[in-house]
């Protein structure tokens, strides 16, 4: 990461990974055929939270098992008792009981998943800034399947989720009145690059903490990587997928579980699954979200999970009391301060619901701290090795 990515959270796209040819099977062949993989490797745990693509991944790793008479996958849940924004108790029983699932394993989380808490710290010691932070969770549910496989269900709103063909293709297929908000979105999907460009620098997100210019260059990039979608929903699936971010979120993950003997997967993210995916889109891709899990995943479980809307927020369990003891002391070293106001970036880290994108610097910022009792002296920055 460079400094820059550091300050705001967030990783540019990087150089474009060429759209291979079609895997020549559908995307449920392709999924079949990698969840077999881990399937094949016992105990293969699936994270399941309850929300669409957790929920999807588990009933076609289930469906998949019982047709080869493999060893069914196990549900991981994580449960947040102090963070009700993160419960989706009933839509996980509504899932479990539509598949026939009895067995599940629990993971309760007060603040051990702080990004400075106990699960996170020792990573950060050993392999200093990591990409994504919020690696504790992951790394919990990693340890219960140590010796066999972890799947997660990450890389769904990139493939699945709305593209910039999607309010067209709604209009188009819209058989009574069309609905009068989709213009000013189809409008905005036709429009040439340079005016796609303003508008995005127009809506971009702003870390509070953020200096002015480092939010200029930041805003500048984000406004670029807009611009730069394809308005072919196939090419642009693959653009999401292919995103410099998730490429080396997935490395990151593959070699920690290395490091336990834990195969990690994210099938939806596989470059087989999201090509074959992008090949059945086409250019006009589906009519949203909904139609898209529904196109996929329609046999294997109810409409209303496959329709949900409401989706659960973890910034609670992430940001809990050990980011708050470091934020109360911290002196605002060990953060570029030519990039980051260091009282701005504290007072969100204070705040009843501090961002995510900032959990970054919170790493940069701890690990300085840690070098400084560790040597007992006032250096303040960190050591070279940053990457994973």
């Amino acid at each position: 990461m460079t400094p820059l990515e550091i300050a705001c959270g967030w990783l540019a796209a990087g150089d474009p990974v060429p759209l291979p040819d079609p895997p020549g099977a559908r995307p449920r062949e392709v999924l079949d055929a990698l969840l077999l993989d881990h399937l094949s490797r016992p105990p293969c745990l699936v994270a399941f939270s309850g929300g669409r693509d957790s929920s999807a991944l588990l009933a076609a790793a289930v469906t998949a098992a019982r047709r080869e008479g493999l060893p069914q996958p196990v549900a991981i849940t994580l449960t947040y008792p102090d963070s009700p924004d993160a419960d989706e108790a009933d839509w996980q029983r509504q899932v479990l009981d539509h598949l026939a699932v009895t067995e599940r394993v629990r993971v309760v989380v007060h603040d051990e998943h702080d990004a400075v808490g106990p699960v996170a710290a020792p990573l950060l010691r050993r392999h200093g800034r990591i990409w994504p932070p919020n690696v504790a969770p992951t790394w919990r549910m990693m340890d219960h399947a140590r010796g066999g496989s972890l799947l997660t269900g990450e890389g769904g709103d990139e493939v699945f989720g709305v593209k910039r063909v999607t309010a067209l293709t709604k209009l188009l297929h819209t058989r009574t009145r069309a609905d009068p908000r989709l213009v000013p979105l189809v409008a905005r999907s036709l429009a040439p690059r340079p005016l796609r460009r303003r508008t995005a620098l127009r809506e971009c997100y702003r870390p509070p903490w953020l200096r002015e210019p480092a939010w200029r260059e930041v805003r500048l990039r984000c406004a670029e990587g807009d611009a730069a979608m394809a308005l072919h929903a196939g090419r642009q699936t693959w653009q999401l997928a292919t995103h410099r971010g998730s490429r080396i979120g997935q490395e990151t993950l593959c070699a920690l579980g290395d490091e336990i003997g834990v195969a990690y997967g994210q099938p939806f993210l596989d470059p087989a699954f999201v090509a074959a995916t992008a090949e059945e889109a086409g250019f006009w891709g589906w009519t949203g979200r909904t139609t898209t899990m529904r196109h996929l995943f329609d046999d294997l479980l109810p409409r209303a999970v496959l329709e949900r809307r409401t989706k659960a927020t973890f910034n609670r369990a992430v940001f809990a009391g050990h980011t708050r003891e470091f934020a109360t002391g911290w002196d605002g070293a060990g953060v570029d301060t030519d990039l980051v106001d260091p009282g701005a970036l504290r007072e969100n880290w204070l705040s009843p619901l501090p961002h995510a994108p900032s959990m970054a610097l919170l790493h940069q910022a701890w690990l300085a701290a840690q070098t400084i009792s560790s040597e007992g002296i006032g250096k303040t920055s960190l050591p070279p090795h940053s990457r994973t």
